[in-house]
């Protein structure tokens, strides 16, 4: 197999060389500098009750789709949202329907390979039917509100 020489790091004024791209210090830089503009899971919207919500869904659904659809059974530790979406006030956050189990592996492939296609998707509104069912999904606290309480005349 030939050898190919190392190339300088990527990074004006690096003179560290690597097989390609950046050199380990400017790739944690750069992961870093992409942490801060992502914002920390709380300012994102995983918040004390998400990681309730989370321990219940994944004491109801324990193992990984991914994994179980290739007869592997594996623990999930993660519950992904199938349709990404953008921080806590997204209307897709809490809708159940958006939610799967995985484990941590296919959690990652599947952010790398499908999420920006999907993402791209959505911003094309190709998923206004599933936003509108999740905008709605509790409509139904709100008829209860409204048509089951007992009037204050029916009580004297």
């Amino acid at each position: 197999m030939p050898y190919q020489p190392l190339k300088r790091c990527t990074e004006p004024g690096c003179s560290t060389r690597v097989k390609s791209g950046k050199c380990e210090a400017h790739k944690r830089a750069a992961r870093r500098r992409l942490d801060k503009q992502r914002g920390t899971r709380r300012e994102r919207g995983y918040t004390p009750q998400w990681d309730k919500y989370r321990l219940m869904y994944l004491k109801a659904h324990p193992l990984c789709v991914m994994c179980e659809s290739k007869g592997i059974y594996t623990p999930a530790k993660i519950v992904d949202h199938i349709i990404p979406i953008e921080g806590g006030s997204d209307v897709l956050f809490w809708w159940q329907d958006n939610h799967q189990s995985l484990c941590q592996g296919c959690h990652s492939h599947k952010t790398i390979t499908q999420d920006p296609m999907t993402k791209a998707q959505r911003k094309a509104g190709m998923f206004r039917e599933q936003e509108e069912k999740a905008a709605h999904r509790n409509d139904w606290i709100h008829e209860y509100n409204l048509n089951g309480r007992i009037s204050d005349k029916s009580i004297g």
